[in-house]
């Protein structure tokens, strides 16, 4: 029997609400700025779930028909990066949906074919971490150091394969053993930390020590928190983004964008979080109902093939900025709602049984 873990949704959810307090492109000090460095560590959590529901796919789905589905996945994501950057220099920079694609393909590797003890989960996320702070920066320049390692921006493997291997460690270890590991990492933070804390190092990017300790006490203590609470309302708002949660990554971003270009960064960060939120949570609601009329014409790999041609594309024949943000936010929105019929199409051995989609996250009852 089979039991959908609605805890995982839960986390992902919550990563949702920090990636708003974590991308209103505003500067400011005091209380409100410290919670936005916490919100920062968001995409640990984001990671830490993609990494947990592909070892639930290792048994369900061949490498091949994932190989292919994550090539189009970081190829059409890159309209996330160019709602960011709108310029032809945002396909040089690895984003969310392109260090998904990494961290989901080495997962499925690793657990399908070595198939490692539970603490050399632990200890490989580590192993990640050092490999970047201890040797990315001497590495010189090579064609692939762009997608492996950085010192400026974007999300390379290395860190970032941390949080995808840390996070199946916190999913199958004792809750207990979160709860420590939270603890641990924290007592670690405040003993680094002890002098003053420095807000340059908690630039998520070229990631510090501080920096990974901070996550790894926001990832231990989420999955602890989470996995605790028993049952959820299926009108959890946190539940609701945490199914829906690649579409809240383009809705919620192009909102910010749309608001700052409006002129309501004046507006007080608080303020400006809460209209986020509920706009995000409108806009979305308007979007799957539209999409069901959409749907249908996705069914069928030409719609995919025109979709990968007009994300690249749309940066190079179009020349206003705007209406680059504009174009790149429809279409990803537009793959946000039907990637999973994307994964139906890369599929390899077809089945008259319905095969289950990739983020569907489901667990054997003892």
């Amino acid at each position: 029997m089979k039991e959908y873990d609605y805890s995982l949704d839960a986390i992902k959810g919550i990563s949702c609400i920090l990636m708003i307090m974590a991308h209103i492109p505003l500067y400011f000090n005091g209380n409100e700025r410290v919670f936005q460095i916490v919100a920062g560590v968001a995409p640990v959590l984001f990671f830490a779930v993609s990494g947990v529901t592909t070892t639930l796919q290792v048994r369900r789905r061949s490498f091949r028909s994932l190989l292919g589905f994550y090539v189009l996945f970081a190829v059409i994501g890159f309209s996330y990066n160019l709602m960011w950057r709108p310029e032809i220099q945002a396909f040089r920079i690895m984003d969310v949906p392109q260090i998904i694609a990494l961290g989901v393909l080495s997962v499925y590797l690793i657990e399908k074919y070595l198939k490692p003890p539970l603490y050399l989960y632990l200890l490989l996320s580590l192993l990640v971490f050092a490999v970047h702070s201890f040797i990315g920066h001497r590495l010189p320049d090579f064609p692939l150091k762009s997608i492996l390692f950085t010192e400026t921006v974007g999300f390379t493997y290395f860190p970032w394969m941390f949080a995808f291997v840390a996070g199946i460690f916190a999913y199958r270890c004792s809750n207990r053993v979160n709860l420590m590991a939270a603890l641990a990492a924290g007592v670690l933070l405040a003993i680094v930390s002890f002098g003053g804390a420095r807000e340059a190092d908690f630039v998520k990017y070229n990631m510090s020590v501080q920096y990974l300790l901070l996550s790894l006490f926001v990832l231990f203590g989420g999955f602890y928190l989470f996995r605790s609470k028993k049952s959820y309302s299926p009108s959890n708002l946190m539940l609701y983004f945490g199914k829906h949660s690649f579409l809240f990554l383009f809705t919620h971003l192009f909102l910010i964008l749309a608001f700052d270009r409006l002129g309501l960064g004046r507006l007080y960060i608080v303020w400006m979080w809460g209209l986020v939120l509920v706009c995000t949570y409108a806009g979305m609601n308007v979007l799957l109902w539209l999409n069901r009329f959409l749907a249908r014409y996705l069914e069928h790999p030409l719609p995919w093939a025109l979709a990968v041609i007009g994300v690249v594309a749309v940066p190079l024949v179009i020349p206003n900025r705007d209406l680059i943000i504009l174009a790149e936010a429809a279409l990803g929105m537009l793959f946000a709602m039907n990637y999973k019929q994307l994964s139906s199409l890369m599929s390899v051995k077809p089945s008259t049984r319905r095969q289950p989609s990739l983020p569907e996250v489901v667990h054997e009852q003892a």
